[in-house]
């Protein structure tokens, strides 16, 4: 499997919390962004030089609309915690969120115990292209029980909760009007689309003449629209854009 250089690591990092800080939504609370568990339990945010120095790899996130917790329970808030280097080699492996405190929400893609969310495979098709923000807005749209049906046979992590958004809900959103926040335009120079896909290539690219030479399989985009790239210092922060065939 492909691994980041610690300087793209610290630049692609960077990158997600900018993207991250940028969402904007009615139903997001404030993101706070940390360097350490450590950090976290004492309460310390990370300081925007650590951010842009791409230090901050914990997330904890505020969803502020109604949450199930129960057949016919809501909440108004669900806090959860984005670890983007859980999996040892990001951003090629997932990321974890995990609900915290309680009441937990009531649903099949919640640990009913340990408010662990499962993410599905999205992740891991993405191959490293999907950023932290989409991941963000990807748990939000679970948590509104926003979803295909997978089938009379999946239960998740709490069959009585996707008996419920069948029978009771029909299949439908829990709140079928929540706009979802899009990734900051001033950020992504513009690619707003929460599915769109984002990469990063080596280090030295510098202009979009050079990255036509650049060989596919460190990122692979998503979509013709754009794909990001580090700029030739990593430490100097920001990703350009790459448009055009590849």
């Amino acid at each position: 499997m492909a691994r980041l250089s610690s300087a793209e690591l610290r630049t692609r990092l960077a990158f997600d919390c900018r993207v991250m800080c940028g969402l904007r939504s009615e139903a997001l609370g404030p993101i706070r962004a940390f360097v350490s568990d450590e950090a976290l339990r004492a309460g310390l945010e990370a300081t925007p030089e650590e951010c842009e120095a791409g230090r901050a790899g914990l997330i904890i996130v505020e969803y502020c609309f109604p949450i199930l917790i129960g057949a016919g329970k809501t909440t108004p808030l669900v806090r959860a915690k984005f670890d983007l280097l859980a999996g040892g080699n990001y951003p090629y492996s997932a990321p974890a969120a995990t609900c915290l405190g309680a009441p937990l929400p009531w649903s099949p893609h919640v640990h009913p115990t340990s408010g662990t969310v499962c993410l599905g495979d999205g992740w891991a098709h993405a191959r490293g292209r999907m950023l932290a923000a989409q991941l963000v807005v990807h748990v939000m749209r679970l948590l509104n029980c926003d979803e295909p049906d997978r089938g009379s046979d999946y239960g998740g992590w709490n069959p009585p909760a996707a008996h419920y958004w069948r029978a009771v809900l029909g299949r439908r959103p829990l709140n079928p009007d929540l706009l979802y926040p899009v990734l900051p335009a001033d950020v992504t120079h513009a690619v707003d689309d929460e599915n769109s896909g984002f990469r990063v290539a080596s280090a030295g690219a510098t202009s979009n003449d050079s990255l036509l030479g650049v060989p596919a399989g460190i990122f692979e985009p998503i979509s013709l629209d754009a794909i990001f790239l580090p700029a030739s210092d990593p430490d100097g922060g920001g990703f350009q854009p790459f448009r055009g065939d590849r």
